[in-house]
């Protein structure tokens, strides 16, 4: 029995072309190529480097917030609860800084940094109650470095009077645009000098760089500024005009002056700008009925308007000043405008394909395919033992070709190829589309040689060449309906894998096999948890029923959501028991008394705050039950651990524990604090070295450390901390 064979060709692996024609071939697929002079060009003074960026005057910020200058000069910030632009309330005070926005920035840090152009500062504002952090500049350009200069107030010749206008000295510095880096730097470009400089979180002038290097001119004229998910810097360059990428040391390493030779986008965001202005948002659920809003005691509750879009619409449009693009009765669903055109034809050569085998007779072709409305596409094949080169292929009829009709159905072409028997194929796609939109084929999978449930039928069908021929194609179609129904089974061993079975993203909805396979083995899984964590513990789940109810066990289920090693304190353990030869009298060690449990008692522990309504139980036995069947988890998670993932750590633990045993969970975050309950070692995180304060730079409140003794402090042999100890 001879096994089929099959070639896969696709963006990753290559497309084996021989020769195309009106094509272009990009990581989704390949397409229809634009038409010359259809695509936006690199100078477009939105400042957008050609659509592959966001323009200069509008940020997208943190939890589906955008902040947009509008076309007046107003700032204002998009609120995805009420799915309308608001001001910001500072914005429009006209006040110095933010009289005249040019270009917008969100840090990592929560910051919304605005480039002003009339007096050429960089304000940046509190995203949290906009009030003004700090004010950088103007500067003017002194060799590698940046000279503060001092505006002056413009007066009425007529009555002497200041009239808000602030007045720059000529050697001020030309700020263009602004980029704000993954690490908290900011990059501010300057035309006047060609320079970009680099400032750190506080505002410092960290490098004033030109680009220059030993292979690499100056930057001319800096411009736009892009920032890639990698970090580097892309920076538009006016004269002539083309795209610089910089190193982390602000060096040239790349430049291009074609638009497609940049990633796309080069700011990866749920929004697109149109060459007019127009925003298009893309980032709401179609599975959500209205937005839900949060009041100012954190309740949820339900939008009191009715949203701009539909129900099932995942699209929402503003002009430039910030207004809603609402559809109309017979569209009520807005679509975005395609602003690029297509050719209308083009054509896709392949490489000839090598069965192995002389007369060999190739199967099917399988293409992942999408046509959209008012396109086509056309598969051609031809066949022969003969290897032609690719000149005498290029030359052949069109009667030497025989065309192999497709019909889509959910993204998926599926045919017969009809091309002669022979060792070699040749295929040719011919694409067709109206100028606005275009098929993209995605990938081609060929496989070969024809083996159809025909060959069980009788050899009297297929006496001839032409009638084994249909019946085989013909047999086909019943052997695509027996392989949809049979490819479940096929891969029914990855069902039952929890690593590989479907899952649905973390409180997403889609179809979800990992809940049940953790059915089976009485796993109860919260879809809200990440797929990585909850295949792990489905996959674990066998070893952890064996150890449940133990230290280890439960400390084996935290560290499977966490990917951290928690510190687990059983209290029993803290019991201060007197121990004969080794214990002193010095308050520290105790067996019985009230001070243990602190009971409610007149006279004694009856300070609110300092006792203990304890129901039942024997005050004689304190010392044993105040320490029993208790257990705190210490966990150290990153700055964004935030409530959910808290409430997700304690359901974890709630099930992993035993049923007599009470547990603590107490999250640490790296910061070192000393409070009555600290345990050294066990709830104490020492984060990485803060920073040495430096004069006219360091903002008390930070992470910064004085300078301090020359020499560490250390504990010599003996040395015990207590509370006979002093520190100084």
């Amino acid at each position: 029995m001879i096994s089929q064979e099959s070639f896969r060709l696709v963006p990753r692996t290559g497309w084996r072309v021989a020769a195309s024609e009106g094509i272009a071939f990009s990581a989704p697929g390949a397409m229809l190529a634009p038409r010359p002079g259809a695509m936006r060009p690199l100078d477009d003074p939105g400042g957008d480097l050609g659509g592959r960026a966001m323009p200069r005057r509008v940020a997208p910020g943190p939890g589906g917030l955008l902040y947009l200058i509008t076309a007046d000069g107003q700032l204002v910030y998009y609120d995805p609860c009420l799915e309308r632009f608001a001001p910001i309330p500072c914005g429009t005070s006209g006040r110095l800084g933010l009289a005249e926005p040019v270009a917008l920035a969100v840090t990592p840090r929560g910051e919304l940094l605005v480039l002003d152009g009339q007096s050429r500062m960089i304000t940046a504002l509190s995203l949290a109650d906009w009030r003004i952090i700090r004010q950088v500049g103007p500067f003017a350009v002194t060799g590698d470095s940046l000279r503060p200069v001092a505006p002056r107030q413009a007066l009425d010749p007529a009555t002497g009077r200041p009239l808000g206008i602030a007045i720059l000295p000529p050697d001020a510095w030309s700020p263009r645009d602004i980029a704000a880096l993954p690490d908290g730097r900011v990059a501010v470009s300057e035309a006047a000098t060609g320079r970009i400089a680099l400032f750190d979180g506080r505002g410092c002038l960290v490098l004033l760089s030109d680009g220059a290097t030993a292979e690499e001119s100056a930057l001319r004229s800096p411009d736009a500024l892009a920032v890639a998910a990698d970090g580097a810097l892309f920076v538009l360059e006016a004269g002539p005009t083309g795209v610089a990428r910089l190193d982390a040391s602000l060096r040239i390493v790349a430049r291009t002056r074609d638009a497609a030779d940049l990633p796309d986008p080069i700011e990866a965001t749920a929004l697109v700008v149109d060459p007019d202005g127009t925003i298009w948002i893309s980032s709401r659920r179609p599975d959500a009925a209205r937005p839900l809003c949060c009041d100012p005691s954190n309740r949820i509750s339900g939008h009191a308007a009715d949203p701009l879009t539909p129900r099932m619409c995942q699209l929402l449009a503003f002009d430039t000043d910030g207004r809603a693009i609402l559809g109309t009765p017979e569209r009520p669903c807005l679509q975005r405008s395609d602003h690029v055109a297509r050719l209308e034809r083009g054509r896709i050569d392949f490489a000839r394909l090598d069965g192995g085998r002389e007369a060999t007779v190739w199967d099917r072709v399988r293409l992942d395919l999408e046509i959209p409305a008012g396109t086509s596409a056309r598969l051609l094949c031809f066949g022969s033992d003969a290897a032609f080169d690719a000149a005498t292929v290029a030359a052949m009829p069109d009667t030497s070709w025989t065309a192999t009709p497709l019909s889509v159905r959910d993204g998926e072409a599926v045919a017969a190829l009809r091309a002669p028997p022979g060792r070699y194929l040749w295929l040719r796609i011919a694409l067709g589309g109206d100028g606005a939109v275009t098929p993209v084929l995605r990938a081609l999978t060929v496989t070969y040689p024809r083996r159809s449930s025909a060959r069980h039928l009788p050899a009297a069908w297929s006496a001839d060449p032409v009638s084994a021929d249909f019946l085989q194609r013909f047999m086909m179609l019943f052997d695509e309906v027996r392989a949809d129904a049979l490819r479940p089974l096929d891969a029914l061993d990855a069902y039952i894998d929890p690593m590989a079975t479907p899952a649905a993203g973390a409180g997403l909805p889609g179809e979800d096999f990992l809940d049940w396979l953790g059915g089976w083995i009485g796993i109860a899984l919260d879809r809200d948890w990440p797929v990585e964590r909850r295949r792990r513990l489905v996959a674990e789940a066998p070893s952890l029923f064996r150890i449940k109810g133990t230290v280890e066990g439960l400390r084996r289920h935290v560290e499977i959501y966490t990917g951290l090693s928690p510190r687990i304190v059983e209290h029993y353990r803290l019991r201060r028991w007197m121990t004969l030869d080794e214990s002193r009298l010095d308050g520290l060690q105790a067996i019985w008394g009230p001070d243990l449990v602190r009971r409610l008692e007149l006279d004694g522990h009856a300070e609110i705050g300092r006792f203990s309504l304890v129901d039942g139980g024997d005050p004689l036995t304190d010392p044993f039950a105040a320490f029993a069947h208790r257990a705190t988890v210490y966990v150290a998670v990153a700055e964004g651990f935030a409530d959910r993932d808290l409430a997700a750590l304690e359901a974890v633990v709630e099930g992993a524990r035993p049923a007599h045993v009470s547990v603590d969970v107490r999250v640490m975050k790296p910061r070192f604090v000393l409070g009555c309950d600290t345990l050294l070692g066990v709830n104490t995180i020492l984060g990485g070295a803060p920073g040495t304060a430096v004069t006219d730079e360091t903002v008390l409140g930070e992470d910064i450390r004085l300078a301090g003794p020359p020499h560490a402090f250390t504990l010599g042999p003996g040395t015990r901390l207590g509370p006979d100890t002093t520190l100084t």
